[in-house]
């Protein structure tokens, strides 16, 4: 599946779903991007000096991981719950160390340059993936990020194209008072989750012997290794879209 396959796929994917979708992306959405104690102040001079308050965002990341695990179910023909959200509360330090090492990563890469930073945000980019999916409970902290490294190499470019496509979009969307976002945000949130979703089973199609199954619990949600209900395509790079 080529870009302009994935984003018409993507855009039937969303009908009859937009509300499905756009709430439980705006509640994680606000939950991870809290800040308390910030301020802006102007001196006499007219300089402008903001204050950067506590972020509380990182002490929600668990939800950002229960979003992957409501768009995976979702991209892959299953009915995703808002409850999905707050399930990964049960496994609060592994996700909150994760997550907490992963900023800390990416801030530390950014140091050296911006782009060294977006390169390494990439390279993390199924880090939610993997803590969603039961299979990889194992992996200790740095392993996971290691794993969506392995599994991002050679396709980081292919998100960065993927990412600047939909540029246009969100650059249309205060032409309409931002209303376009009602329908951008679906759209782009469920063609970036089946992107990452194909990268994630095309690797362990590869390489079988580096994942271990773990046996499902009665007291679980569907675990991401068992949604399989839409074949993985090849991911290829392309030039054009419809």
């Amino acid at each position: 599946m080529d870009r302009a396959e994935l984003k018409n796929w993507a855009k039937e994917k969303i009908k009859g779903h937009i509300w499905e979708i756009l709430v439980p992306v705006l509640v994680a959405s606000i939950l991870t991007s809290l800040t308390i104690g910030g301020s802006t102040t102007i001196d006499e001079n007219g300089a402008v000096s903001v204050h950067t308050g506590l972020q509380l965002g990182l002490f929600f990341y668990f939800v950002e991981v229960g979003l992957a695990l409501f768009m995976v179910k979702f991209v892959n023909g299953h009915k995703g719950e808002f409850k999905d959200l707050f399930y990964f509360a049960k496994d609060y330090v592994r996700v909150f160390v994760v997550g907490l090492l992963k900023g800390i990563f990416v801030f530390l890469w950014a140091l050296l340059l911006v782009i060294p930073g977006i390169i390494k945000a990439f390279a993390y980019a199924l880090v939610e993936l993997l803590l969603a999916d039961e299979k990889y409970n194992d992996l200790g902290y740095t392993a996971v990020l290691k794993k969506s490294e392995d599994m991002m190499n050679g396709h980081k470019m292919d998100l960065f194209v993927f990412e600047l496509s939909y540029l246009g979009w969100h650059l249309l969307a205060p032409f309409t008072l931002f209303l376009l976002e009602i329908w951008i945000i679906p759209y782009y949130t469920t063609a970036k989750f089946k992107f990452l979703d194909n990268i994630k089973k095309s690797y362990e199609e590869k390489n079988p012997n580096n994942t271990v199954p773990t046996p499902e619990t009665n007291d679980s949600p569907e675990v991401l290794e068992t949604i399989t209900t839409e074949p993985t395509e090849p991911l290829e790079t392309t030039t054009t879209e419809q």
